[in-house]
This record gives C-alpha cells, sequence and structure tokens, in this order.
C-alpha cells in the first residue's frame, strides 16, 4: 500500500536529509539511490519502469494535471513508495534547480554488466573515458541513446554518471539505455577484443578522416577528457586514430559535439549511405 504522509515542513525531516545528502557521490554509493528533479525525468524514470523509493511534492503540483497524473502513475507502480506532501518552501531548500515543476523524488540506481551491451547485433558502443564536465557526460548519453546505441561504458577518471546535472543533462535517457560503468580499463579492453569490436579513438593527429573511416563493423567510439584527451594506454590499443576535419579557425570541439558528429556518421555509414 502506498505511504502518503502528512504535511512535512522540516529541513531535519529524515528523508528529506536522505535526498539532500544524495548531493554526495559517496552517499548514493552508499544508499543505491539516485536524486531527480522535474516532470520529464521522473516521467522518464517511471516509464522505463525505474523503482521509486520516496516521491516528495507540493500542493501546487497537484494543480498541474500532468504532474497530478505523473504522481497518480507513481503510486500505482510503486506501491512500497513513500510519497510525501512537502512545502514549496522546503522543496526549494532541497532542490538543486530553479524550477523543479513542484516534484522530486529518489529511485534505485540503474545498474548494468558489460555482458548487457553485447545482446545487440553489431553493436556501436560510445566509451567516455575521463569526461569531466558533467553536461557533456549526460549529452553524451542523450545522443548515444537517440542514436540507438548498444550502450555507454564509463571508465574510470569520468564524473559520475549519476551526478544530478548529469542526470538533468541526460534527459531521462539514464534510463532507457545501458551505461556501464568499469574501474579497470584493460579488462575493458581485452573485453572489446575478445568481442571483435573495434576500438576507435579521437585524435586531433588521427591519421584517418572521420567520413572516410569504415564504421560499419562492430565498433567503441572511444572519448577523452576535455583537457587532456585519450590517455596513451588507450591510444596503444586502438585499432584507429580518427580525427574530425576542423576547417576553420577553431583548434579544436567540444567532447560532446565531436560524440555527436561521430556517432552520426556511425548511423550514416550503417543506414543512409546511398
Amino acid at each position: 500500500m502506498v505511504k502518503v504522509r502528512l504535511l512535512i515542513t522540516s529541513i531535519q525531516n529524515p528523508e528529506v536529509k536522505i535526498y539532500r545528502s544524495l548531493a554526495r557521490k559517496k552517499n548514493r554509493e552508499k544508499t543505491g539511490l539516485i536524486p531527480l528533479e522535474g516532470v520529464r525525468l521522473i516521467e522518464e524514470a517511471c516509464k522505463f519502469k525505474a523503482e521509486f523509493n520516496t516521491v516528495f511534492y507540493t500542493e501546487e503540483c497537484l494543480k498541474n494535471q500532468r504532474s497530478k497524473n505523473l504522481l497518480q502513475l507513481i503510486k500505482a507502480q510503486n506501491p512500497r513508495a513513500n510519497i510525501v506532501n512537502i512545502t514549496g518552501s522546503l522543496l526549494k531548500e532541497m532542490s538543486d534547480t530553479e524550477n523543479s515543476q513542484g516534484i522530486i523524488a529518489t529511485v534505485n540506481k540503474p545498474e548494468y554488466e558489460l555482458s548487457e551491451i553485447m545482446k545487440v547485433k553489431n553493436p556501436l558502443i560510445v566509451v567516455a573515458c575521463g569526461v569531466q564536465d558533467p553536461g557533456n557526460l549526460g549529452t553524451i548519453i542523450r545522443t548515444a541513446s537517440a542514436a540507438s546505441c548498444a550502450g555507454v561504458v564509463i571508465t574510470r577518471g569520468t564524473v559520475d554518471v549519476f551526478n544530478p546535472k548529469t542526470l538533468r543533462a541526460t534527459m531521462g535517457a539514464i534510463f532507457h539505455l545501458p551505461v556501464v560503468v568499469v574501474k579497470d580499463v584493460q579488462a575493458l579492453i581485452v573485453f572489446l577484443r575478445f568481442n571483435k569490436i573495434s576500438l576507435v579513438v579521437t585524435d586531433l593527429e588521427g591519421e584517418i578522416n572521420c567520413f572516410q573511416a569504415d564504421l560499419t563493423r562492430s565498433t567503441a567510439l572511444i572519448f577523452g577528457s576535455e583537457a587532456f584527451g585519450i590517455s596513451d594506454e588507450i591510444k596503444r590499443a586502438a585499432d584507429y586514430r580518427i580525427k574530425i576535419p576542423l576547417i576553420g579557425p577553431a583548434e579544436s570541439l567540444n567532447v560532446s559535439v565531436s560524440a555527436g558528429i561521430l556517432i552520426y556518421e556511425v548511423l550514416r555509414q550503417r543506414h543512409f549511405s546511398f
């Protein structure tokens, strides 16, 4: 049975304190929970059957039919979830955004294994190695989802995929695309080679123009740090080092822009070549 609480006004409420603690990575890892803010992100979590732990809403939220329907759907899908009515002023203290639309929630963190990205024939895998900006990582994940990639792999040194800013930038894609976090880069390389996945890195000094490279085979596109690029370890393991041609005076592209160009070049070669 859904548990609906009386109006909560205190920042010291235990569930409120748990939610606020999830701004820190160590607490997300400890609890296995992630915070969600806003109707769109929570709708996507609900659409793909995420397991809700606690939902906080305001009376103002119920004046919007879309938000009201969403709350009812969460209640129906998650009979054990805590549904907590809070004041608007308390929501502002809890929220990480200017406009949370009167509803925030915690859900169990989605977790995947590398084997799950191999369920697709001729997979396109996106690997983020050291991407630091949460907006960039979230945009890469969103783009990978839009292009129906097999999954995204996150390696050490990359911003936490469950950082609230990353989550918002994914626009909910985190719930319908396998995102795998790996600590051992060498083990990842071995896994990709064993499964006959071509390792392709982006490099300003790459020997192949991305529009001339053959990307029709099973491929892992690897993107590095905004500041330092791809590590030497990954470069040595790569099957191909490709570059995006820069015609104008700009020296480089944002990593999420590079990812979008290459992901859709793969899509073009596989599905739209003439």
